[in-house]
Formats: C-alpha cells, sequence, structure tokens
C-alpha cells in the first residue's frame, strides 16, 4: 500500500496526540519492539514516557511502581498478554486509564474481557498514527471511551449473556454514552435528575460497575448499547 498521500495526516495527527498527553504520566508495553520505539520517538514527546516494557509481568511491576496516569498496551506482547495486563491493573488500581492497542491477530474473547473489566479504549495498531490514536486518548482524558467501530462486531459478536434491564435504563445507558449530564438526561427524558441517578445506580448495580462511565464501557461489550453511525 502507498501510503505517501498518508504522511502529512500522520504528522499532523503525532502531533495532536503528543500535545493530548501533556500533563499526564504514561506507561506503555508494547510485544513489538518497532512499534514501541515508533510510538516513544514519533509519537510522545520527550519525558512524556515514565516507562516501557515488551512483557505482561514487567509493564505491571512498572505500574505498579510508578501508578501513572495511563496504560498504552498492545494486544500482543512478548510474553504475557495485553489484554490480561488490563485486567491486573484495574483490578488494583481502577483509576490508570487504559489504551489498548489491537494488532492483526485478534482475539475476541481476551478483547471482550479487557472491556469488562474497565477497558478505556480499544483502537486498531493500523490506524493509531492516521487518527485512532489521537481520537481515543482525546475521548480517554476528557474522561470517555473509545472503541473502534471495525471492532464492536468482533468484540460484541458472541458475549456473555446480558443482564435484564428495563428499557428506561437502556435509555438512559445510551443517553450516558452521547456525553449527556444527568440533567441533560432529565429534560431529554421527561424525568427528574433524581429519578436519572436512580437508574443510573440500578444500571451500575446490574452490570457490575464502578461508576457511570465504566457501564457504558460494560454495555458496549454487552451489546446493550451502540455507538452512533458515521454520517
Amino acid at each position: 500500500m502507498d501510503f505517501t498521500s498518508q504522511i502529512r495526516e500522520i504528522r499532523r495527527h503525532s502531533s495532536h496526540t503528543s500535545q493530548l498527553l501533556d500533563q499526564l504520566t504514561l506507561v506503555t508495553c508494547f510485544g513489538n519492539r518497532a512499534m514501541l520505539g515508533f510510538f516513544i520517538g514519533g509519537i510522545t514527546r520527550p519525558g512524556q514516557v515514565a516507562g516501557a516494557a515488551t512483557t505482561e509481568d514487567q509493564g505491571l511491576e512498572l505500574l505498579l511502581r510508578l501508578r501513572p496516569d495511563l496504560l498504552v498496551v498492545s494486544d500482543q506482547l512478548e510474553q504475557g498478554c495485553g489484554c490480561r495486563l488490563v485486567e491486573r491493573i484495574k483490578a488494583r488500581h481502577a483509576e490508570v486509564r487504559t489504551l489498548l492497542v489491537v494488532g492483526p491477530r485478534q482475539r475476541p474473547a481476551k478483547l471482550r474481557a479487557a472491556l469488562l473489566a474497565g477497558c478505556d479504549g480499544i483502537c486498531l495498531e493500523s490506524r493509531i498514527a492516521i487518527d485512532a490514536g489521537s481520537a481515543a486518548l482525546g475521548a480517554i482524558r476528557a474522561g470517555g471511551t473509545y472503541i473502534d467501530r471495525r471492532l464492536l462486531d468482533l468484540i460484541s459478536g458472541k458475549g456473555p449473556t446480558p443482564p435484564e434491564l428495563s428499557a428506561r435504563e437502556i435509555q438512559v445507558l445510551d443517553q450516558i454514552l452521547q456525553g449527556c449530564s444527568n440533567n441533560e438526561i432529565g429534560a431529554n427524558l421527561f424525568i427528574s435528575p433524581e429519578t436519572v441517578k436512580s437508574h443510573i445506580t440500578s444500571v451500575c448495580n446490574k452490570l457490575g460497575a464502578r461508576d457511570r462511565t465504566h457501564a457504558v464501557v460494560r454495555g458496549l461489550g454487552l451489546g446493550l448499547v451502540h455507538l452512533p453511525q458515521e454520517g
């Protein structure tokens, strides 16, 4: 594939990505050493990466020692699994934001497990330098979630049986996915903010979610809600 036409776009997105990483402590863990070098040298600025590793156990050691704001990890590692690293750090320190970068050998069950563990973003390795990297980091930095549309069918194809949410609870979850506040949800659905809070509490309990953002992530993984279609 001739990438000549993409050079300017790649440089623009790389610059934007490095800006999004400002004031964040970052640990990165890639199984592909060339990709790791590209991410450190081509996307981030000096000082933005606090630690880097190529295996699951090394990555976890860095995360526990450095307690960064963000982990960027590939699903394929030299030893271990990036999806499992996301699960392990979320179980110990849920506040660490995570971006999982998925290569060509995609494993749906592991991706679903990482998503259900609270992974904040999943994007394709082939698009991280073009547009997905900056889009994913922008969403994650703002406290939201990001899942590459090309992975949605793969992730939600054969997930676990979803819990029983009422029609109203699914409406509320969908409104959260669209970025609405509790007051906005109440106005849109013609219910009080207190009722919205009650629905969110119920949704979180049913989905086993820590908060409204985690509920959206779990809802996406279970196919209860879907990202809006482009166009």
